[in-house]
């Protein structure tokens, strides 16, 4: 009697752990994976304090332990479903015996796994497998049995179920492997393609003009402002994002997770507040990320504010209406984000200043109540919509003539035109531009060039957004609200 409870106990639990290894071998650890599946329910019905602890006691190991934790779980309540189907199905048709309960075990495991993952196509061969296997070991216990074996047939046969496992586990670890580095290659490929595309497209909408900054800033030359005198080293792998506070379901995201997101692809260009009339802390890059929106959606918002968190201990709280449409960036002019540039992710927010992009970003805590941030804190401002500016980059004089030429920037409103004058303020007449990038919140390069009539001439440079406003003519400083104004130089006829 107690051979053939512990051979039966032995039978629930391998029929389960088949069923699971066998949705493995097929699906790997993606949402058709049972476990996965099985996970992501207990996750949300465990408390959010004790999910956080977990993970805060564990960090990286915290998901592979929760999944080892659900697949055992579930492996016992799959052969409990397997065993009880058996049971009821040999008793019912008695003279069938085995194929009948083998097919009820089918049918339970089949049942309960279909509730747990919703589709019916991934789970038919896992409740197969678990059904054939407590059918060929329950009751194998010698004496008992409708089948005449010994002790020896036994353990050849809990081997031979266990060589199964071995080999369908094997066959998962190898496809997961395999497929995420497909997916990561073919995403990183096809991430190449679309940047150097976007690439070429803003070097093709260039002017031609001597000393003129391009449109899209090498890697090495996109300005850098950070709170400390080095950028923090983040380990991707050991790397996670937490989505917490105000939520219907807290995330807690490892990079593969973030990649995993439908990818998108923007040109933008970040300003720095402490950006002056004359100043060079503005440049454009083409930037490959998911949208923030997604993640939100995902977990399920209930608050008004998002408080936001980097490694280098930097913080700010938005507006969730700001983050509609902003981009969690991974990559950069069609590379992996450089760890200077916050890898690895940054926020990029729309029509925005640079002091709310977060690099390093590692936290998302939804909140009901702005709370501010890090620069408010030392009393700067500039929360709204990024000024409008006009820059001068060179002044050429090809034959005889004087030619300026710079950049300008009005943030998502984008830019209409460029005025300039060159008789102090009293007419204007429109620079040449750049085509404009299919991203408004960009810059736009202008060219104006006009032959000298006196002396000297007082020129002013103004940027018109594609609202229709005109840049303020009073200068301001960067402090505390970010600096606007129009650009002037004085230039002597030579």
């Amino acid at each position: 009697m107690n051979d053939k409870l512990s051979l039966n106990a032995v039978a629930l639990f391998a029929s389960g752990v088949s069923a699971v290894a066998t949705s493995f071998a097929m699906y790997a650890t993606s949402g058709s994976f049972v476990v996965s599946s099985f996970n992501r329910i207990i996750l949300g019905y465990l408390p959010g304090w004790f999910v956080s602890g977990v993970i805060q006691r564990f960090g990286s190991v915290a998901l592979e332990m929760s999944m080892l934790f659900s697949g055992v779980l579930l492996s016992i309540a799959l052969g409990a479903a397997a065993i009880g189907g058996y049971v009821l199905g040999s008793r019912a048709l008695p003279s069938y015996g085995r194929p009948a309960g083998g097919v009820a075990a089918a049918i339970f495991v089949f049942v309960g796994a279909f509730v747990i993952v919703g589709s019916a196509a991934a789970v038919v061969a896992p409740a197969v497998v678990g059904g054939a296997v407590v059918a060929y070991l329950a009751g194998r216990t010698p004496g008992t049995s409708d089948v005449d074996v010994d002790r020896r047939s036994v353990v050849r046969s809990v081997g031979a179920v266990a060589a199964f496992n071995v080999v369908a586990h094997a066959a998962g670890l190898l496809r997961r492997d395999q497929t995420q580095r497909a997916e990561r290659e073919l995403q990183q490929r096809a991430s190449r393609v679309q940047s150097e595309h976007m690439l070429s497209e803003a070097a093709e909408a260039e002017l031609d003009a001597e000393g003129i900054k391009p449109l899209i800033a090498e890697i090495g030359e996109f300005y850098q402002v950070d709170i400390n005198p080095s950028p923090p080293s983040v380990d991707a792998d050991a790397w996670s994002l937490s989505v917490t506070g105000l939520v219907d379901e807290e995330l807690e995201l490892a990079y593969e997770d973030v990649l995993g997101y439908d990818v998108v692809h923007r040109y933008k260009t970040i300003r720095c507040l402490s950006d002056g009339i004359d100043g060079d802390s503005m440049d454009t890059a083409v930037w490959t990320g998911c949208r923030v929106g997604d993640i939100l959606e995902a977990a399920g918002t209930n608050g008004e504010y998002a408080m936001l968190n980097g490694a280098d201990d930097y913080w700010y709280s938005l507006p969730l209406s700001d983050l509609e449409d902003a981009v969690l960036a991974y990559g950069m002019n069609g590379l992996e984000l450089p760890q200077a540039h916050g890898y690895p992710v940054r926020l990029l927010v729309p029509d925005r200043w640079g002091k709310l992009h977060v690099k390093w970003l590692t936290d998302i805590e939804i909140i009901s109540e702005d709370e501010s941030g890090y620069w408010e804190e030392k009393g700067w401002h500039g929360m709204g919509p990024v000024n409008a500016v006009t820059k001068v980059d060179r002044i050429n004089r090809p034959s005889g003539r004087i030619q300026i030429c710079g950049h300008a920037y009005a943030g998502a409103r984008g830019v209409e035109a460029v005025e300039v004058s060159v008789d102090g303020g009293e007419t204007w007449n429109e620079a040449t531009l750049s085509r404009p990038l299919p991203d408004p919140d960009t810059e736009r390069q202008w060219v104006y060039e006009f032959e000298p009539d006196r002396d000297s001439h007082e020129v002013y440079a103004r940027t018109i957004d594609g609202e229709g406003s005109v840049q303020p003519e009073e200068r301001t400083e960067p402090y505390p609200n970010g600096a606007t104004g129009w650009v002037n130089r004085t230039l002597r006829a030579e």
